[in-house]
């Protein structure tokens, strides 16, 4: 086995052109002496993958995919590790790639040019696990929600956490002084005190926190929510190109002086919003967008836009199959290559790769006989 690597979807997507992949879910939730059952599930989705790649890929030696699946079925250790819900498992016959799920779907194999990632997308969107900054005039912090678990990030020494440590002492025309008010938090004075150098100063300060998370949140692939009292919230985003915050779900709400639990319990009304009305918020932005030319509800017009970066959100239904290609490398290229391919899943990958989004809703709640509907950047 070449390499083994967890739970790592930015790796995954690096390498999305050395395909053909073959992507196999598995449920793995059982008792720890029932291993001989999900080997043998396994092997059966062996079997399944081989003759996928027979008929999609003639081309392809199957020896490389089966020497490595083979050797998972027959280790212990890998059986015993993985006893979640689901195990996704996806191989180009040179790296393996493994994914933990905490909500088990129907097993299932499925061999693409791309590696097929819908299944954990969807396990991720269901779990909400995201990204929370905490926005001050001043200050921020930061938290990540992950498996039910809340907890704040210990953030490095050169981060953005303060305006002052940000900007230094020496701000526009001057030096700037503050002092803090429990009451009224900083207080400005000194050649700086004018409100206009004051909104300069945040809007500088907020800047400099945008491109931080920006890159926090490329890393993570998490939504990220917003929390803060109005004013500040709309100042950062006025500023923020960052395609992984949350435009619809936002706390409205100072998190100065909050506790670690106070901040939980403010996220749980974006939580129940979440898991509610997610197909809504969706349908919603598809509709504005809509009205501004700036959508596509037929996959293959998709494809273009896709390979130039300009999808901002593929919202997709659940059980979409359409049979079609990407091109690798001519972005001028409109019509799909060879289809032995889910253009579906091709989209996804692609749309992920270039910092897009990717949603996955109930195919009874699409609004078109569609696969898919994209929200473009421009």
């Amino acid at each position: 086995m070449e390499t083994m690597v967890k739970n790592d979807l930015t790796q995954l997507m690096q390498q999305r052109d050395a395909g053909p992949f073959i992507a196999i879910y598995l449920n793995t939730a059982a008792v720890l002496n029932d291993l001989n059952r999900r080997r043998l599930q396994l092997k059966q989705l062996v079997n399944e993958a081989e003759t996928q790649m027979a008929h999609h890929f003639p081309q392809t030696d199957f020896a490389p995919f089966n020497a490595q699946l083979n050797q998972i079925m027959t280790d212990n250790a890998f059986w015993l590790k993985h006893t979640g819900p689901q195990t996704g498992i996806i191989t180009n016959g040179q790296d393996l790639h493994i994914f933990d799920l905490q909500y088990p779907t129907d097993n299932q194999v499925i061999v693409n040019s791309m590696p097929a990632i819908r299944p954990i997308l969807a396990d991720r969107q269901h779990q909400f696990d995201f990204d929370l900054l905490a926005l001050n005039e001043d200050t921020i912090s930061m938290y990540e929600q992950r498996g039910g678990y809340f907890v704040e990030l210990e953030m490095p020494a050169d981060a953005p956490t303060t305006l002052t440590g940000a900007l230094g002492t020496e701000k526009r025309g001057g030096d700037l002084n503050f002092n803090s008010s429990p009451v009224h938090g900083a207080n400005y004075h000194g050649h700086n005190a004018k409100a206009e150098e004051r909104t300069i100063d945040q809007q500088n300060y907020y800047q400099q926190v945008a491109q931080y998370v920006q890159a926090h949140s490329q890393k993570s692939q998490r939504p990220l929510i917003l929390m803060g009292l109005p004013h500040n919230q709309a100042v950062f985003r006025a500023i923020n190109k960052n395609p992984y915050l949350s435009q619809h779900l936002m706390i409205d709400k100072s998190p100065k002086n909050l506790t670690l639990a106070e901040m939980q319990t403010a996220t749980e009304p974006v939580q129940t919003k979440w898991h509610t009305q997610l197909a809504d918020i969706l349908l919603e932005r598809y509709d504005q967008a809509k009205s501004q030319q700036l959508a596509a509800d037929d996959p293959f017009d998709m494809i273009r836009p896709a390979l130039n970066g300009q999808i901002d959100t593929l919202i997709v239904a659940a059980d979409a199959q359409v049979a079609g290609s990407l091109p690798v490398t001519d972005v001028g290229m409109t019509e799909p290559i060879a289809a032995p391919d889910n253009l579906i899943d091709d989209l996804v990958d692609v749309v992920m790769a270039r910092n897009g989004q990717i949603r996955i809703i109930p195919t009874d709640r699409m609004p078109t006989e569609t696969a898919a509907l994209a929200i473009m950047r421009y």
